[in-house]
Formats: structure tokens, C-alpha cells, sequence
């Protein structure tokens, strides 16, 4: 072979033969390595040498020195230790000699533990390896030896100083804590005594094999000899030695090093579940505890998941008894028994006093009279019912003392015994209030990003659940809710958590009665909303689905409890099964209908009890029928229809009377609903099932009829309706207003379900028509493939076939528009009943309900009941939602409403609340205002058009519009209004706008914690959207934001915090790029207006298209510094706070290469922002601050490095400082953005100083000392190819155009070309990139 490749096989052959021969080599010196080990150990104990050595104790000291040394050499040679078989025969040559009997080994003991601190010290692998040798050891002082020598070397500056000694120490405690946990136990371990440090091993038949597992030798260790006679086959440290371990542990809790961390917390774990051997002491559980608590904060995830796993486990096999109640009767039994200890203590003393004086008198008196004084009876107190649990727990625990006769040594024993108690009840009360505390942080790690927070703190909950902590009653109730999450571990782990509590372990009576006390105890302590109870549905309709609970033995248990006191939690119960297993509930309906029907046992007493009871089972019956696969049976169909029935009459017999309870409305809306669906199944026969629409109007005409006397209401409509309402007011002022309500209520959900009816039907005629469709297609096919089947095929010319074709296709085509014409056609006639039918028909019977509904809104006399304004309020907007027209002509009245003109007024005191809203001031009737803004976001879904010109009236509602800043009620409407809002905008309803997003920026840090969480979550779901949406408003948000700080309210931090938070969701790089150059022009046109340059508002209007207008020549400001006067107009002060915003904002992003690149380009190229760099200090501030932080920037940890993990984070990146440069990950910045960031610094130094000169020149240096730093040969030029040089126009620069020809004079003609003018260039290249970074959004 010839050429440059000749002789590659040969040499790839080679390295071949040359790997294998190495290979063999290693594995030769393996065997050999084992085999010389193997005969060491053998040396000292085979056979009979062990008999031998014993005539000879001088040579078995030097052979066993000799060969303990051997086995240490391994440590030396990594490869060789990786071996298992050679690390085996090097741990028995360390291990052999210390299990030979009937030798000192005091001398062999001290060199050992040595070697293993040396071991310890040396790399990683050593701490296992120590382990593994203590292992083998056990049975020997070696381990008590090394852990009373290991505190000695772990003192906190040796340990903060070697943090390759950290780690080994924390591998170490690991290893021992998972080979021999039982040696870290403290109490019931004693040694022998001896002046040496020799013990007694086993006998050979006892002792325990070498190569044994760690299970059984802890088994043994931990089990009493049952023969006196037998040797002391166990281990134990002492207490000082423990604690100081113990100590080591809590202090590597908050070592600097996230791993260390985390195993010093799984360390602690492992010892709080070995509550068997004790290996925690009962006083420094609390400590512990407090520990884990405090690191539920910790910056890293895993440290936090960590310290939840801990906390349950110190909670689950904590010391202190069965339960910890931790508040109310346990916690004063608690006081009340420490109180007893202290009384029983002086007692005891006094006892002891007045025994002691008792003797001295009785002793001289004996001396005296020569006879033996009697010994006096002591009478015990009676005690109180309240102290007689106490008094009982204190007899319990010195019962055993009161059986000795010696009265002395008696009181010694109940004084240590009540000692104990103290203790033991202080240690419990410190527990439980160190859980109390911990509430507010488990409660936040519930609602945290990370899905592993909340699954663990959910596990927490639940521990302390079952524990009867009150303290986690909120948490748990806030666990109810995350059923709801999108995140599938999150949602598993809260039905797991249901299932733990509630159904777990309980067969079906008491997994019912379970259910019913959580229903009892959530609506008993008034914490629970509608939100808790349909949490609640979802968790049960999914244990069902889980097959968690078994429906079929669960359905008989939950219909006798319908009978008993918690008969409405029941049928609640029932409706969530019913989700789940319709088909067996629908089974059940006909005992059902014997509990709730007409002459039901289990309806109740009271006009109140059956409205409740019926109300609850139309929505279990809506629930079966709309959650049943198929028709129901006819049977179960007509126990429904019966059941509604008597529902219907019910409401009818509960209106006929003088007065009308609340519960009537929502029974009225369960059963309407039901109504109108059932009238949408095909099974549906009878009359009133096929026209809902007409029963209830009916039903209202005769409400109608009743009240006003049997004369109906012969009133006007259109624009009638408020004349009329105001001739007729004095007529329904004679009527109650319950009865007008309940009028007024059935005729706007009858609108409203109309509607829904209708627009139902319109879908359903769509259905079938195009059914219908498609089976006439399929027809035609079949009837043309039968026709083409039954003609023979004639011979003839390729195209005489094709008119029948084409006459065929054009039939087809206008059958086809034919049928879109009438899908049209039906659109527009339900459209129209809909807009004019329903509420402008000529015989509507909601038309004539208008002139009630406007005068419960404008009548001065039938305002002032609440329950008439609300309920006309209401009303009026769902008609508003039926029909645009009705919309549009009273959405004023709606507003005004909403809004009223006394929105200024101060805030009344409690006491004349009442009477403000029993006089119709709808201000205070804080009830009617949020279930307007409720109606609005429906308008604004319904008819966006109408209501558009509204919104700001409704983004106003999110400023603090009360003097009371802490008022509840101002808490609760402006957390509606930022509810609504979120709905429309997630729900891609309403379009977010800067201004909406500005006010809910502020929201982020309310006082009121609701509020601020609802606002949090906006923004980090449109963070996730694909539009971009805060990168598009960002620019405006950030100049806006000064604008409503007035009307914030109270809030945490300023503005600075704000711009922080918001740009937290900025992360690509092509958005930073973007938004340095929208950003810079808004920065100086706001400095320009400090100066007066500017007109007001034009910082907060300006638009990138203003702005490349402009780009061309910088703006250089006269404006000279000024003292500033007493009094400072508004327009500069609000000027000065959207220039910090924005600094703040330039200032706030983390910056690549690129990014640096542009804002070089931005303030050294073009002086985009000299004005406010000259002027304002906050903006030098940030750009420095920009210079230092890409800078600072290093490599991350290397993974592994250390032991440390790869999701560890760097301590800079969780300060918020992400490192600088373009992707360059480890390598840092390039030279070229080096070179950016030292001409940004001294233009803003020399700009600081007024010197603007100095700073031109300063930048051109540094700009020629980066051209001249050009890399040599074309290697190093391939390398700096994709690296940008800073040139006059730095990050613009244009692709090099593709060399023509060859030869010396290719590049000539390029050369000799005008140069374009850098005004033009940099527009043109400016605009091309905005392009590609902006996105096509309209706000």
C-alpha cells in the first residue's frame, strides 16, 4: 500500500493486542494481589496457628502489627480497590487479628484506629472502606474506639476548611447509619469493665460468620444473652460520645454544601425511625424537629423534600404518647399536670421537712420518756372532677414507687419519677409547638411550583392529621383543593391522602361515618366553602373510580344515613358517587324515592329540611342522568320524574306561604335545571317533559296571578318599563318581599335556561341533519355501486362517461348547499326568538316581568330590601345575557350599580352597615357588588363588543378604592374582580391588556394573601403561553407601573420589587435583546422629561416604530444640574420613578453575549441613554451592576465534583445572578463581550464624572484594543469566526457577501465600495431585528 494511509490497520491492530495484554496484566495482579492477602489472614487464624501464637505473644504482636499494616495498603491503589474480592481480603487482614482471643491488643487498637482516621482523610472511597471495617469488627472496642477518636477531628474549623473532609465525614455517617445503625444507639449499652481495653469475644459457635448480612448481625447484636453464663456478644457507645455525634449531625445541617445537607437530613431520618433501639434520645426530638422546620425553607428542592420526610418521621414515632392534640383540653391537661408535678414536688419536700423534724422531737421525747413514738397516717385531699385525670396520671406513674417500705428511699423514687414527668411533658408541650409553628410553612409549600414540595408536605399533613394535631386542620383543608391540579403526582398523592384518612383501613359503616364527620366538622366550624364541597365530590368520585371505595357495600350505609341527623352530608356523599357509578345509584332510585318522595321518612320536619333535602336530591338525580352511558331504565326514569314532581310542589306549597325561606331559590334552580334536562333525551313522553318552557311559565304566571291578586300583570314593556315600574311600586310594596323575590329569581334563571335550551336544540338539529346527511351519502354510494354492477361495461370512446358523471356531482354539490343554506337559515331563526323572542315578544311572559325587575332596582321603597335589590340585580343581568339589545340599552344602569357616585365616601362603622344597606346604598352591599362583577365577566363573554368600552370602570376595581385599608369587605370585592379577570384572560375570553396586567403586578405583593397568590398565578400562566404575551407588554407594563402605585394600596416592597418579579418570566435571549432596545428608549425619553424636554405621558406611549425614527442621531440633553425646589411638579416626580422602573428593569435581566453586544451597541455606539446616565444615579447603578454581574460570572460545578449532585444549583444562579455569555456555559464570556463590558463601564464612569469627551476617547481605546486582539492562523480563525469583534456598530454587523473569482484581486472591488451610511445601516438592520424578535400581538 501507498499514500498517507498506509500502515493505519496495522497500528489500530496493534493498540488492540497492546489494550488485551494490559488487560491481562490487571487481572494477573488482581489474583495475585488476593492470593498473598488470602495466606496473611490465614497466617493468624487457620487451623491450629491460633493455638500456636499463643506461646509466643511478642511475635503475634509484630505479625499482627504486620499484617493489620497490609490490609491498609490497598487504600494506595484505586484500581485495586474498585476489586470486591481484593477490598474482602484486605478488610479481614484489618479485622483478623483484632477477633484473636487471649492477646493484648491495646497497642493494635490504638495503631488501627489511626490508620482508619488517616483512611477517613484520605479520598473518597475511604469512608466506606472504614465502614466496611467496622462491620467486620463489631464485635471488638474498635467501633467505640474510632467514634470516641472521630469528634476529636471533627471540630467546626478543621471541618470548614477541608471540604473533602466534610463529605467523607457525611459519607461516613451515611455508611455506619445504613451497615450498623444499632451503633449509634446510647441507652441500655453498657461495656464491660476493665482497666484495659480488651473485652470477651463469643464463643466460635456463637460469634457471627464474616461474610454474614447486615440484617442478622444487627438481630444478634440487638438480642440478651438467655444464658448467664454466655459472653457479651454486643456494642455500645457512651452517651458523651453519642451526643457529640449527635451534635456533628445538627451542625452539618447547615453546612454551605446542598448535599451535605441532604444527607445529614436522611441521617437524621434513619435514626428517628429506629425507634425500637432508641437511637434518638427523647430530649433532642425537639431540637431535631426544629431543625427540619427551619430547612423546609432551604433554597434546594431536595434539601426541602428532605426535611419533610423527616418531619414525618419525627411525628410519626415521636415519644410522647398515642396522640398529639397539642391545643385545647390536651394542651391545659398538659399545663394543669405540670402544675400538679410542681404541687407534689413541695409535698414531697415538705413531707420530708416535717418527717425530719417529726423524728428529732420523737427521738428526744424517746430519750426522754424511754418508750418509741408511733408513726403519723397521712389523709390524702380530696380531689375535683377537673384534676381527677391528673391526679390519675401522676398515681400511674409512682404506683410502682408506693411498694417500698423504706419512706426515704421512697420519696428519692417518686421525686426521680415526677422529674421525669416534667420533663417529658415539657420536651411533649415544646414538640407540639414547635408542629404549631411549622403550619404556615407546610401551608406554603403546598401552594410552591415544585411538584416534590408539595408531595411531601402533603405526606406531612396527613401524619399530622392522624395524630389529631388541630394545627393541621387548615393545611388539610387546603389539601382538599389541589384535586384540582394539572400536575398528575400532585393530584395522586391528594387522593391518596383522602384515601389515607378517610377510607384506608374502615370497612363501609365506618368509612361512611368517616365521611359524614368530615362533612359535620367542615360546615360545624365555618371554615369550608362551595369550593371545599365540590373538592370534597371530586376526591370521593375518584376513590370510587380507584376502586378505593366499594360502592355497592358504601350505597345501603349512605342511604340509612339519609334517615339520621347528617341526612344532607349523605346525600351529598351520594351525588359524588354518582358521578363515578351511575348505573348502581340509579339502581337505588326506588328507595330513594320511599325516603324523599311524597310521605318520605326521611324528609324531615320542617318547611326548611325539605327544601334542603329535595334541592340536594335534584342535583343527585341531574347527576345520574346526566352521567348514565346510555337511556336510563324506564323504571328508575319514572322514580326521576316522580321525585322532581314532588320537588315542583314543594316549591309551590313552600311559596303559598306568608313567608318564603332562602333555601327556596336554590331549590327552584336545582329543580328548573333538571327540568330542562330531561327534556333534552329522546325517551322523553310525557307533555310537561318535552316543554319545560311551558310548565314554568305557568308555574310563574300563577306566581304572578297570586300576588298581584289574581289580575295578572297588564303592564307596558320596551321603554315602558320603568314608567311602569315607578306607577306600581305601591302596589307590590303591600306584597312581601320574599314572594316578590322568589317571582323576580324564576324569571331570570328561566331566561337564562331558555336560552341554554335553545341553543342545545340548535346543536341537536346540526346532529341529526347532518346524520341524515351522511346516511344519504352512504345510500347514494350503495345505490350507485349496485347500478355500476348491474350495467355490462360497453366498449366506447375514454369521455363518454363523464356528462353523467359531472351531472351526478352537480347534484350532489347542490344538495350540499342546500343543506348549508338551512344550517344558516335555522342559525338566524334561533338567533332571532332568542334576541327579540324571549324577552320583546309580543305574549312573553318574561317581557312583562321587566317593570318588577327595574323597580326592585329603582323604586326608593323596594330597594331597601336587600334580598329584592340583589335579586333584581341578578335577574336584570341575566336578561342582559339573553339578549344584546336589552344589554346594550342597560348597561348603564348596570355600572352605575356597580359603581355608585358615593364610591369616595369613607367606610361606615359596623353598627350603621345594616342601615346603609337596608336604605339601598349599594356601596356597602359588598353581597350585590361581587356577584355583578360575577355577571360582567359573563357579559363579557357573551357580548364583548357591548361591554369593551366598560372595562376600565372594571380594571379600577383592583386599586384600593377604600380609606380602610385592611377592610375585609374591600379585601373580598377586589379579590372577585381579580378572579373574574384572571377566568376571561386564561380562558382566552378577553384579551389582556397593559393596563390590567400593571394593576394585577402590583397585586403580586398585597397584604391580603388570597389576592396576591390569584395575581402570582395570572402571571406565571402567561408566562407559559406561546404568544409571548408579558414580553410584548412588558415595555408599557414597566413605564406604567409609577402610574397606579397611588392606588395599589398597601403592598410589600415598591416598585423596584415589582420590576424583580415581573422580569423574573423574561429568560430568551432573543426577547432580552428585544427589550434592551424598547426598554432604552422609554429610559430616555423619561429622562428627558425630568428635564422638561418632553411633553407628560410621553415616556409611557412611545412605540418601536417612534422609535427607529429617531435612532439616528442621539438625543444629547442640555440640561445641566439643578437643586431641587420645595416643591416638585408631578409630571418630573412621576418622570423620575418610571426612569428607576426602567433602570431597574435594563438592570434586572440576565445577559449572554449577545445581549451584551446590544447594549454596548446601545450605550457607547449610538448614546442611546446618555441622558439619563449623566442625570440619574439609579441608572449608572444598574448598568454597573449589569458590568459586575458578567463579570462574576464562572463555570458551574462539574457533576459529581465533590459528591455533590448535578441539580445542584450554584449559589449565584439562586441569588438570582445567572451566568453571562452566550451558551458558553463553562468557558465564560468572549473576548468580545470582555471588551462591551469594559467600554459600557468607563462610558458610564466617564458620564458620572460629566466628562463625556474622556469617555468618547475612552471607548474608542477600548474598541481598538479588541480589533487588534485577533487570533492567528486559520484554525484560530475558524474558532473566532462564530465570536463577534466590537467594531463601531457591534451585533448589526452584515453577512459577508460569497467571494467571486480568484486570484489577488478578489477582494478589490468590494474594498472600493462606498460604505453605506451607519444612520441608514442601523435602521434598516435595527427594523429586520425587531422583526424577528417581536411577535405578531395586538394588546
Amino acid at each position: 500500500r501507498r499514500g498517507k494511509a498506509r500502515g493505519r490497520g496495522n497500528g489500530q491492530a496493534q493498540d488492540e493486542a497492546a489494550n488485551a495484554e494490559a488487560q491481562e496484566a490487571r487481572r494477573t495482579s488482581e489474583r495475585l494481589i488476593c492470593a498473598v492477602l488470602g495466606e496473611l489472614c490465614y497466617l493468624l487464624g487457620k487451623g491450629s496457628l491460633p493455638w500456636l501464637w499463643l506461646g509466643d505473644p511478642v511475635a503475634w504482636q509484630a505479625a499482627a502489627q504486620s499484617i493489620s499494616s497490609s490490609g491498609f495498603l490497598i487504600l494506595d491503589n484505586v484500581e485495586a480497590l474498585k476489586h470486591r474480592e481484593s477490598r474482602h481480603f484486605s478488610l479481614r487482614c484489618i479485622a483478623e487479628p483484632l477477633l484473636q482471643e487471649g492477646h493484648q491488643k491495646s497497642t493494635l487498637l490504638v495503631a488501627t484506629v489511626s490508620k482508619l482516621m488517616y483512611a477517613l482523610r484520605g479520598s473518597e472511597a475511604g469512608a466506606a472502606f472504614v465502614a466496611d471495617a467496622l462491620l467486620l469488627a463489631h464485635t471488638t472496642p474498635l467501633p467505640r474506639l474510632f467514634l470516641v477518636e472521630l469528634p476529636g477531628h471533627c471540630n467546626a474549623g478543621e471541618l470548614s476548611s477541608q471540604g473533602a473532609f466534610q463529605r467523607s465525614i457525611a459519607h461516613f455517617l451515611v455508611a455506619v447509619s445504613e451497615r450498623l445503625p444499632s451503633l449509634l444507639a446510647a441507652e441500655g449499652r453498657k461495656l464491660p469493665s476493665g482497666a484495659h481495653c480488651d473485652v470477651q469475644a463469643a464463643n466460635a459457635e456463637d460469634a457471627p460468620a464474616q461474610d454474614e448480612e447486615v440484617a442478622p448481625q444487627e438481630q444478634e447484636l440487638q438480642e440478651v444473652p438467655k444464658r448467664s453464663n454466655a459472653p457479651v456478644a454486643y456494642f455500645s457507645i457512651a452517651p458523651a460520645t453519642k451526643k457529640d455525634l449527635l451534635e456533628t449531625l445538627l451542625t452539618r445541617s447547615l453546612d454551605k454544601s446542598v448535599w451535605v445537607r441532604y444527607r445529614t437530613l436522611q441521617t437524621l431520618t434513619t435514626l428517628a425511625t429506629k425507634s425500637r433501639t432508641g437511637a434518638l434520645p427523647r430530649e433532642a426530638w425537639s431540637r431535631v424537629l426544629e431543625v427540619a422546620t427551619r430547612r423546609m425553607q432551604d433554597s434546594a428542592s431536595m434539601s426541602r423534600k428532605a426535611s419533610m420526610q423527616l418531619t414525618r418521621a419525627l411525628i410519626e414515632f415521636h415519644p410522647y404518647g398515642p396522640a398529639l392534640q397539642g391545643s385545647g383540653d390536651e394542651r391545659v391537661k398538659a399545663k394543669k399536670l405540670l402544675d400538679e408535678v410542681q404541687v407534689r414536688l413541695r409535698q414531697l419536700q415538705n413531707e420530708e421537712a416535717e418527717e425530719a423534724e417529726q423524728t428529732l422531737a420523737d427521738q428526744a421525747a424517746a430519750r426522754e420518756e424511754g418508750g418509741e413514738a408511733q408513726p403519723k397516717r397521712r389523709r390524702m385531699k380530696n380531689k375535683t372532677v377537673t384534676d381527677e385525670s391528673v391526679a390519675m396520671d401522676i398515681a400511674n406513674a409512682l404506683q410502682e414507687e408506693d411498694q417500698c417500705d423504706d419512706p426515704e428511699a421512697e420519696r428519692e423514687r417518686k421525686r426521680a419519677a415526677l422529674f421525669r414527668m416534667r420533663d417529658c411533658y415539657v420536651q411533649r408541650l415544646h414538640f407540639v409547638e414547635l408542629i404549631d409553628s411549622a403550619e404556615s410553612r407546610l401551608r406554603a409549600l403546598l401552594a410552591s411550583r415544585t411538584n416534590t414540595d408539595v408531595s411531601e408536605a402533603i405526606h406531612v399533613v396527613v401524619e399530622l392529621r392522624l395524630k389529631g394535631v388541630p394545627a393541621a386542620t387548615r393545611a388539610f383543608d387546603q389539601v382538599l383543593g389541589l384535586v384540582w391540579s394539572r400536575h398528575a403526582p400532585i393530584k395522586d398523592a391528594a387522593v391518596d391522602a383522602f384515601n389515607k384518612m378517610h377510607l384506608d383501613g374502615h370497612d363501609a359503616a365506618s368509612a361512611v361515618e368517616s365521611l359524614l364527620e368530615m362533612y359535620a366538622q367542615g360546615f360545624s366550624g365555618g371554615t369550608w366553602t362551595y369550593t371545599h364541597l365540590a373538592s370534597v365530590q371530586e376526591l370521593i368520585q375518584l376513590s370510587a373510580e380507584r376502586s378505593f371505595l366499594d360502592v355497592k357495600k358504601v350505597l345501603p350505609q349512605l342511604l340509612l344515613a339519609i334517615e339520621g341527623p347528617h341526612g344532607l352530608m349523605a346525600l351529598r356523599a351520594l351525588t359524588a358517587i354518582a358521578t363515578a357509578a351511575p348505573k348502581e345509584v340509579a339502581a337505588q332510585l326506588f328507595q330513594l324515592s320511599l325516603l324523599l318522595g311524597p310521605k318520605g321518612t326521611a324528609l324531615g320536619t320542617t318547611v326548611v329540611e325539605v327544601l334542603e333535602r329535595l334541592q340536594l336530591t335534584c342535583e343527585l338525580l341531574k347527576c345520574v342522568f346526566t352521567k348514565h352511558k346510555g337511556p336510563l331504565p324506564a323504571e328508575s326514569r319514572r322514580h326521576l320524574w316522580m321525585l322532581l314532581q314532588h320537588t315542583i310542589c314543594s316549591l309551590v306549597e313552600a311559596f303559598a306561604r306568608e313567608t318564603v325561606p332562602s333555601v327556596w331559590f336554590s331549590c327552584a334552580q336545582a329543580a328548573m335545571d333538571l327540568t330542562f334536562e330531561i327534556a333534552l333525551c329522546p325517551e322523553a313522553d310525557d307533555p310537561m317533559q318535552q316543554a319545560p318552557e311551558k310548565l314554568w311559565e305557568q308555574i310563574l304566571c300563577r306566581m304572578m296571578m297570586t300576588v298581584n291578586g289574581n289580575r295578572g300583570f297588564a303592564l307596558g314593556n320596551g321603554s315602558e318599563d320603568e314608567e311602569c315600574a315607578e306607577e306600581m311600586g305601591d302596589q307590590w310594596e303591600q306584597v312581601n318581599a320574599s314572594r316578590l323575590g322568589c317571582i323576580v329569581f324564576v324569571a331570570g334563571h328561566l331566561a337564562i335556561q331558555t336560552l341554554i335550551y335553545l341553543e342545545a336544540l340548535q346543536s341537536a338539529l346540526k346532529r341529526k341533519r347532518m346524520a341524515d346527511e351522511d346516511a344519504r351519502m352512504e345510500q347514494q354510494r350503495e345505490a350507485k355501486k349496485l347500478k355500476q354492477q348491474a350495467q355490462p361495461k360497453k366498449k366506447g370512446k375514454k369521455g363518454a362517461a363523464a356528462p353523467a358523471q359531472e351531472e351526478e356531482d352537480d347534484a350532489g354539490a347542490e344538495v350540499s348547499m342546500g343543506m348549508a343554506g338551512q344550517e344558516e337559515r335555522e342559525a338566524e331563526a334561533f338567533a332571532e326568538v332568542a334576541e327579540y323572542g324571549l324577552l320583546f315578544g309580543a305574549s312573553s311572559l318574561l317581557d312583562r316581568a321587566k317593570p318588577l325587575i327595574f323597580a326592585c332596582l329603582l323604586d326608593s321603597k323596594l330597594k331597601r330590601e336587600p334580598l329584592l335589590r340583589r335579586l333584581g340585580a341578578i335577574t336584570l343581568c341575566k336578561y342582559m345575557t339573553v339578549s344584546k339589545k336589552f344589554c346594550e340599552a342597560n348597561l348603564q344602569l348596570l355600572f352605575s350599580i356597580l359603581f355608585p357616585k358615593d364610591k369616595d365616601a369613607p367606610v361606615l362603622p359596623d353598627e350603621e352597615t345594616a342601615d346603609t344597606i337596608r336604605s339601598g346604598n349599594s356601596l356597602h352591599d359588598i353581597c350585590l357588588r361581587q356577584s355583578l362583577l360575577v355577571a360582567v365577566g359573563d357579559l363579557l363573554f357573551r357580548h364583548p363588543n357591548a361591554v369593551e368600552p366598560w372595562t376600565n370602570k372594571l380594571y379600577a376595581t383592583l386599586g384600593q378604592t377604600q380609606t380602610k385599608e385592611d377592610d375585609r369587605e374591600a379585601n373580598d370585592l377586589r379579590l372577585t374582580a381579580l378572579l373574574v379577570l384572571t377566568h376571561l384572560v386564561l380562558n382566552d375570553m378577553m384579551k389582556p391588556r397593559a393596563v390590567l396586567l400593571v394593576r394585577a403586578l402590583w397585586l403580586t405583593a398585597c397584604t391580603h394573601e388570597p389576592t396576591a397568590r390569584v395575581a402570582r398565578i395570572l402571571f406565571q400562566e402567561l408566562s407559559k403561553r406561546s404568544t409571548n404575551v408579558i414580553y410584548n407588554l412588558l415595555p408599557e407594563m414597566i413605564a406604567r407601573i409609577p402610574e397606579h402605585e397611588s392606588s395599589a394600596g398597601r403592598v410589600e416592597g415598591g416598585a423596584e420589587a415589582r420590576v424583580q418579579f415581573v422580569m423574573q418570566f423574561v429568560d430568551k435571549e432573543k426577547h432580552i435583546e428585544g427589550l434592551v432596545e424598547k426598554l432604552a428608549i422609554r429610559l430616555e425619553q423619561a429622562a428627558n422629561t425630568c428635564g422638561g424636554k418632553a411633553e407628560q405621558g410621553q415616556a409611557t406611549q412611545a412605540t418601536q416604530g417612534e422609535a427607529s425614527q429617531t435612532q439616528g442621531t442621539p438625543t444629547k440633553s442640555p440640561m445641566r444640574r439643578r437643586s431641587k425646589g420645595p416643591e416638585e411638579s408631578a409630571e418630573k416626580r412621576f418622570a423620575k420613578a418610571t426612569v428607576s422602573a426602567l433602570s431597574h428593569a435594563i438592570g434586572g435581566m440576565n445577559y449572554t453575549d449577545r445581549c451584551i453586544l446590544r447594549l454596548h451597541d446601545v450605550v457607547v455606539v449610538r448614546k442611546a441613554i446618555h441622558t439619563a446616565l449623566s442625570f440619574h444615579e439609579v441608572s449608572r447603578e444598574c448598568i454597573l451592576s449589569i458590568v459586575e454581574k458578567c463579570r462574576k460570572a464562572k463555570a458551574g460545578p462539574k457533576a459529581g465534583d465533590g459528591g455533590a449532585p448535578v441539580e445542584e444549583v450554584p449559589a449565584a444562579a439562586a441569588a438570582g445572578e445567572a451566568p453571562a455569555g452566550g451558551g458558553g456555559g463553562s468557558k465564560g464570556i468572549s473576548g468580545a463581550a470582555a471588551g462591551a463590558l469594559d467600554a459600557i463601564e468607563a462610558v458610564v464612569v466617564g458620564l458620572a464624572k460629566g466628562k463625556e469627551d474622556e469617555a468618547d476617547q475612552v471607548t474608542a481605546a477600548a474598541g481598538e484594543a479588541a480589533k487588534v486582539a485577533k487570533p492567528k492562523g486559520k484554525a484560530a480563525a475558524k474558532r473566532a469566526a462564530s465570536v463577534e469583534v466590537i467594531d463601531d456598530n457591534p451585533g448589526f454587523e452584515e453577512a459577508p457577501a460569497k467571494a467571486k473569482g480568484k486570484g489577488k484581486g478578489r477582494g478589490r472591488g468590494a474594498a472600493g465600495k462606498a460604505a453605506p451610511a451607519k444612520g441608514k445601516k442601523r435602521r434598516a438592520v435595527g427594523a429586520d431585528d425587531d422583526e424577528d424578535a417581536d411577535e405578531d400581538y395586538e394588546p
